[in-house]
């Protein structure tokens, strides 16, 4: 965009997902530089359903309709895991900038496709790991720099929920589902960040759910040589989630890591000094102020779009994601993805 043109990124919402609904839509309503402007929906009466409930100015009855129109943007796709690749790849064909969900596509290949896209057509495409642009990861990643704990040897993440709903995609396995595609991959987001982007070496179990046969609980070992990290993500038990980052000085933990709501404030803890016992370790916790990372992710992302810049999240880190996701289901002795 230039000087000339508005200084508020018009998005448009391909699909009305409980995430939308919940969290992105509240959020493109108030983030800065961001204007919502349409949802569309293959039934036109949802499509105006959700409009009337959420204030958003126009509907469409097909996402075909809103990729043609002039007016959108940038759109958000939030539709269920297999859709990802060929309605982001149509929406970058329309020269719409894209943020979409997490994963951004269930294979290496259609990442760079994505890739391919977005280069070709000259917009900005990014996947929507929303965590990272929380303050309480900033403060965390200021500790890092400064060295507070020292150099990182190990990550542990537990990240778990129970799906109930009984037509959730996430129990199928032709749509993408599966606890390591839903959830682990925040944790191998998060581990990759931290430590790297390629360990040396992946180890990898499964609880299989015997009706669905999606990853229903996944856990892995990740070999970084002078660091380890190892996760747990699970939609079968109590939603717990957590983080501890030790180094060789000391250990970090987030309270909310990846999923902290818009209106809670969390907090971030740092636990040092103690030696050979833990009761002398010297305990600080910070508390963060209260914010929506959905906003601040579509801010980001907007500022991109905006200011001619590159994504916040680079689409390079999202291929090296999917690929450590297939090392992962290869370790676990899943099958692929066709």
């Amino acid at each position: 965009m230039d000087s000339a043109q508005p200084q508020a990124v018009r998005w448009g919402v391909l699909g009305t997902a409980l995430i939308a609904r919940e969290h992105v839509i509240p959020a493109l309503h108030n983030a800065r530089r961001c204007e919502l402007d349409a949802i569309a929906s293959r039934s036109h009466p949802m499509a105006e359903t959700i409009a009337a409930e959420f204030d958003i100015p126009r509907a469409f009855g097909s996402y075909e309709e809103m990729l043609a129109d002039p007016d959108i943007d940038a759109v958000y796709v939030p539709l269920p895991n297999d859709l990802h690749a060929p309605w982001t790849i149509r929406a970058l064909g329309a020269r719409k900038h894209v943020l979409c969900e997490k994963p951004l596509t269930l294979t290496t290949g259609e990442a760079e496709a994505v890739a391919a896209a977005s280069a070709e057509h000259g917009v900005l495409v990014m996947e929507a790991f929303m965590y990272r642009f929380h303050p309480a990861w900033d403060t965390v990643r200021q500790l890092l720099a400064d060295d507070a704990i020292g150099r990182i040897i190990d990550v542990s993440i537990w990240f778990g929920f129970r799906s109930t709903r009984p037509d959730d995609y996430r129990h199928t396995l032709s749509t993408g589902g599966g606890a390591l595609y839903d959830v682990g991959c925040y944790a191998v987001d998060a581990c990759r960040t931290l430590l790297g982007p390629d360990p040396n070496d992946v180890l990898a179990t499964a609880r299989i759910g015997p009706a669905s046969g999606v990853d229903m609980t996944f856990s892995a070992i990740l070999d970084y040589g002078d660091a380890t990290a190892s996760f747990t993500c699970s939609m079968e038990q109590e939603p717990q989630h957590t983080i501890v980052i030790h180094g060789t000085g000391g250990w970090i933990s987030i309270a909310d890591p990846f999923n902290c709501p818009r209106d809670h404030a969390t907090t971030v803890t740092i636990g040092r000094g103690g030696n050979h016992h833990p009761h002398a370790t010297k305990v600080d916790t910070l508390q963060m102020a209260v914010a929506d990372q959905y906003g601040l992710q579509a801010t980001a992302f907007a500022d991109a779009v905006l200011g001619g810049t590159p994504a916040p999240l680079p689409i390079e880190d999202s291929i090296a994601n999917v690929r450590l996701l297939e090392r992962l289901f290869t370790a676990a002795g899943l099958e692929l993805p066709a």
